[in-house]
Order: structure tokens, then C-alpha cells, then sequence
């Protein structure tokens, strides 16, 4: 494609149409003579006259062809080219995704290996005038110059984090926006999977996005928990299979670095791993996959505790399904006999369970109770309505709450209503905001009724911290009795907002209290999105990006980079045309003369 800079100049093009009207001008007609010798000058005419034709036309050619090229050049045409050109100074971001699935091998290499391979042949292409941005895994923008990009693709590898492409370029896009360069490109090197594409406001700058092409099948494991959380000292890993082979895989559930459970699953599965542990405490514990293309997702950790049962006794003013439940958990060795632990309405003993009273006439003197105790946490204005209980997956998530208690305090939240305070904890006081009772919740007459409890006694009630959740780089927030996160580093200690980074590598990492115990753990493990390996289309990059996207091929890439492949200026090759023509004009326009005067 040619494109002109001064496409005003073409008009001047009408100038070429001049040699045609001065030959027909000048054009003679010779007169008819009538004596004897206009035989012989026919007959010599003849014979010369299609080469003056030839000479005249071949005049015509090259004088038009020498008033085109000059006007053509005065419009300063460029063109695409595939090799040599140049382009204008462009602010480039660089989206190179070596999240989790980059390290999938396809066709004997790393999916990383041939993104850096891509990437360097783009950076050997800008020039000095361009300005470089690099945005790999962790999302955040850097500026380079070519030499550092270079260096930071040699060492490249997968990272453990998960890159959420749509993010990356609005952010990419937001950059070079801010620049005040004629060029402004982003351009994507990713597998592209679709999973990895959040929906946002759609960009207008100019996105290209380029992918090796070729998706292996993979399988890996989605989750794993251990149930109950707290082992007796026996108890059961579940994990999730997913991927999209169809064959069986053998999953293995080790601790303390040997195997103490088998199975065999096909992907969709949730598959059960019994385990029994030797001692009291706590234990890290891994499930794993036969390895594939793609290893990052072949395992999961996760954190279970051994302990005793706690006793727990429940008062009249729990009601009938704490009392009915209770006694279940007794019978199957969940929960001891005795008092350690009190459900019920009022403060009772070192640990307690505290629903609200019947009579809403007695949360004054509950509220009074719980300031003299220390606790941090009162009952306020009781409300009615419909709220879904969420608690990242803890204890009563799911549930739906007909009527509750707002909870006023600031210590520990474990489980919300809506966004209030449902169900929190403070120097070994529970509090929850809804009586168990099927008009207050349905949580009662559920199946998750009696799992609940049992967190509630042998957990939550005995001051530990549930395991947390996390995949590596994301900010956790931790509970207010734990001080320090254990890692081979030493002790991460909590910050004054109780905000952390979870470490990079995946794996258990366990949570430090006040008194030096272990109150909890964190498990670290890959995002289940980056096991996706299906690709986006064209339509689901135009829907997550903008209009403006446009997914290459290599050499489609190499076409359209700065602003549409290089373009080479035509102007000199233009006037060079041009000052050939009028030396041949010349040429031919003597040797005509000389001819004419010799056969004068």
C-alpha cells in the first residue's frame, strides 16, 4: 500500500497531459504537391515513417513519464515494504505473559522460550526514537531501553503468577496514550488463553497480539481441602481433577515426603484420599499428578491439624439444633465430653459459643457482659431481611439469613451477611449474629449444619486460624492473632494493617501467634484459571479489548509492527526516474536531429 505525504501535490499531475496536446499541436500535415518526383518522396515516407512513429511516441512516453515522476515525488509517496524502511518514533509496550502456562512445552520447547524468541526479534527492529515498555507476569510496567529487555528475556522463565491479559493492556494502553509520539502500538505475546481475559473498557490504541499457535492437552488439579479440617487423628484429602484429557491419572497424597495415599481419578473427578497422622499438631501435605506438558499444575498443597476432640457442652438457650447436632458429633468422636467449650446465649466459661437470646430484652445485659470480659464485639439493632452468608470458603458460606443481629466491633471477622459481620471472634468469645433456628437461617436444616459446628467447636472456638487460601504475589490479609508468617526466608512478620505478599513459590507456609505458637497456615497454590489452555478467538479479544485488537500470524506480525511494517519513502526513487527520463528524452530527441540534418 502507498500512502502520499503531500497528496496535495497530485494535482499537479495534470501537467502530464502537455507533451500529448504540444505533439498534437505542433503536428504538420505536408501539402500536396503535384509534379513528377512526389512518387519517389511517397515512396521515401514510407519507408521512414514508422520510425518517426516509433521515435515520436517513444518522445511522448518519456517526457510524460518525467513530469509523473516529478510530481509524484513532490507528494512524498511511502510504501510497505518487507525489508529496509523506516518507521516513525512509536512508544511500543511490550505484553510478554510468562504467567503459569507459559512453562507448558509444545512441540519439544517452552511456550516462554518461544515468546522471548518473538520478542527478540521485535526489539532488534526499534530504533532510537522509539520508547520501550516491558510488561510481564506480575503486571506492572517498566520502561526499558532494547539492551535491558534483552537482558530480562535471557533469564526468563514461567512465574508462579497468574497475568490477567485484559488488565495488562488497558494498562499498556494507558501508557503509550501518555506519550506524545506519532506511533503508539501494544503489542501481546501469550498463549492467549481465554481464561485469561477480564472484560473492562475497550482501548483504542492499536493492539497486536501474536501466540505460538499450538494448545497441548493438559490435566492438573484444581483444589484440595482437607476434611474435616481438623484430623482425630484420622482424615481425608479431597481433590478436584481437571483438564481436558480423557485418560486415568494416578493422584498421590504425600506427607513428610513419602506417599501415604493412592487413587486413580479421570478429569472432572473429585476424588477422596484417606490419610491418618501420627502425632498432634499440624501437617503439610501435598497432592500430586503424573507430570505433563504442563508441570506447574500437577500439584496442590494444603495444611490438616491433629488434635483432640474438644469437649463442648450446649446450654438450653442454643436451642434444639445446636443440642441436636452436638450430640451427633459426640457420638462419631468429633467432640468430647465436658465444658471446655459452651454453646449457647450468655458468657459462659474460658471458651464460648454465643448466639443471641430469644428475648431481645437481654442483649443489654449480654453487651454488659461481654465489655466487662474484654471482648471487643456487642450486639446491635436487630434487622430483617434476606443476606447470603460468604466466608471464602469457612464456616457458614452459602447460607441465606432471614433475620440477624448487627455485630459492632472491630477484631476478628470470619463470615459476613452481605457485607456486615455475621460470625466473629474475640478472647475466646464466638459470636454469632443469628440464632441457629430455621426462622433465623437455613442453615440449621442443611447438610453443611453438623460441619459447621464441628469447625466452630474444634477450631474456630479453640482460638485457631482456618488455613488461608492464596496463589503467589496476592495481597492476604491476616487475622489479628497471628504475628509472622514462617517461610525458609525466616518470619515474614504482620504488618500494621495486617496486609502481606503471599510468597512466590508455592507451598504451606505456616502462621506464627503470639505466644509462638501455630495458629494457622497458608496455602499457596497456582491459579486453576492459568490450567485452561483453550486459546481466545478473535471475537473474545475484540469482546475482553476493543475493536482495535488484531491477532497475527509471524509474518502478518512482521507487516504490521510500527504502524503497519516499515515504510521506505519513494521521493529519491522518483527523482531518479524522473532524471532518466529527461537523459533519454535527450538521447532520443539528438538523435533525431542529427538524422534530420543528414538527410538534409
Amino acid at each position: 500500500m502507498i500512502a502520499f505525504l503531500q497528496p496535495l501535490a497530485l494535482l499537479a499531475l495534470a501537467v502530464a497531459a502537455l507533451p500529448t496536446v504540444l505533439h498534437l499541436l505542433t503536428r504538420r500535415v505536408p501539402p500536396t504537391v503535384t509534379f513528377p518526383a512526389v512518387r519517389y518522396l511517397a515512396e521515401t515516407e514510407r519507408e521512414q515513417s514508422r520510425r518517426l512513429k516509433l521515435r515520436h511516441l517513444l518522445l511522448l512516453l518519456l517526457r510524460t513519464a518525467l513530469l509523473v515522476s516529478v510530481v509524484l515525488a513532490a507528494a512524498r509517496p511511502v510504501a510497505r515494504v518487507g525489508l529496509g524502511g523506516a518507521h516513525a518514533p512509536t512508544a511500543l509496550v511490550l505484553v510478554l505473559d510468562n504467567s503459569v502456562s507459559s512453562g507448558a512445552v509444545v512441540e519439544g520447547r517452552r511456550v516462554v522460550d518461544l515468546l522471548a524468541a518473538r520478542a527478540r526479534a521485535i526489539l532488534r527492529r526499534v530504533d532510537e526514537g522509539d520508547r520501550l515498555w516491558l510488561i510481564p507476569a506480575d503486571g506492572l510496567p517498566r520502561a526499558v531501553t532494547p539492551a535491558e529487555a534483552l537482558g530480562l528475556l535471557d533469564g526468563l522463565e514461567p512465574s508462579p503468577r497468574r497475568l490477567d491479559l485484559g488488565q495488562a493492556v488497558r494498562a499498556a494502553a494507558a501508557v503509550v496514550s501518555s506519550q506524545a509520539l506519532p506511533g503508539r502500538e501494544v503489542v501481546v505475546l501469550s498463549d492467549l488463553q481465554r481464561s485469561a481475559f477480564s472484560s473492562g473498557d475497550p482501548v483504542t490504541t492499536r493492539v497486536l497480539a501474536w501466540t505460538p499457535g499450538v494448545t497441548p492437552e493438559n490435566r492438573s488439579l484444581d483444589s484440595a481441602r482437607a476434611e474435616p479440617p481438623i484430623w482425630s487423628p484420622s482424615g481425608q484429602v479431597v481433590a478436584a481433577v481437571g483438564g481436558v484429557r480423557r485418560a486415568p491419572v494416578a493422584l498421590r497424597l504425600s506427607m513428610g515426603g513419602r506417599d501415604v495415599a493412592r487413587a486413580v481419578a479421570y478429569t472432572g473427578d473429585r476424588v477422596t484420599l484417606p490419610a491418618r497422622a501420627g502425632r498432634p499438631g499440624w501437617l503439610a501435605l501435598r497432592v500430586s499428578l503424573d507430570p505433563d506438558e504442563l508441570r506447574a499444575d500437577d500439584g496442590w498443597f494444603l495444611a490438616a491439624r491433629v488434635a483432640e476432640p474438644a469437649p463442648a457442652a450446649a446450654d438450653a438457650g442454643a436451642g434444639r439444633y445446636v443440642a441436636d447436632a452436638l450430640a451427633v458429633l459426640q457420638e462419631g468422636g468429633r467432640v468430647g465430653r465436658g465444658r471446655t467449650v459452651v454453646l449457647g446465649d450468655w458468657l459462659a466459661g474460658a471458651r464460648s459459643i454465643i448466639v443471641p437470646p430469644a428475648d431481645q430484652a437481654a442483649i443489654g445485659a449480654l453487651n454488659r457482659a461481654l465489655a466487662a470480659r474484654g471482648v471487643a464485639w456487642r450486639f446491635g439493632d436487630r434487622l430483617d431481611g434476606e443476606w447470603r452468608v460468604g466466608a471464602d470458603g469457612a464456616a457458614g458460606e452459602g447460607a441465606t439469613v432471614r433475620r440477624r443481629y448487627r455485630l459492632l466491633g472491630s477484631a476478628d471477622v470470619l463470615a459476613r451477611a452481605h457485607d456486615d459481620p455475621w460470625l466473629v471472634r474475640d478472647q475466646g468469645v464466638v459470636l454469632l449474629g443469628s440464632r441457629l433456628e430455621d426462622d433465623w437461617t437455613d442453615l440449621p436444616v442443611t447438610a453443611g449444619f453438623v460441619p459447621f459446628l464441628d469447625l466452630l467447636i474444634n477450631r474456630i472456638a479453640a482460638g485457631e486460624t482456618r488455613s488461608l487460601g492464596a496463589h503467589p504475589g496476592d495481597v492476604v490479609v491476616l487475622p489479628s492473632n497471628v504475628e509472622a508468617v514462617l517461610t525458609p526466608a525466616g518470619p515474614q512478620p504482620a504488618a500494621g494493617d495486617r496486609r502481606i505478599t503471599a510468597p512466590r513459590e508455592p507451598g504451606v507456609y505456616f502462621l506464627r501467634g503470639a505466644g509462638g505458637d501455630t495458629v494457622g497456615a497458608l496455602e499457596v497454590n497456582h491459579d486453576p484459571r492459568e490450567s485452561r489452555l483453550a486459546p481466545a478467538d478473535r471475537r473474545v479479544l475484540r469482546a475482553a479489548v476493543g475493536p482495535g485488537v488484531e491477532l497475527l500470524s509471524d509474518r502478518a506480525l512482521d507487516r504490521e509492527l510500527f504502524g503497519g511494517a516499515k515504510r521506505a519513502d519513494l521521493s529519491g526513487a522518483l527523482l531518479m526516474a524522473a532524471l532518466l527520463a529527461a537523459a533519454a528524452e535527450l538521447v532520443v530527441a539528438s538523435l533525431g536531429a542529427k538524422t534530420g540534418r543528414g538527410r538534409a
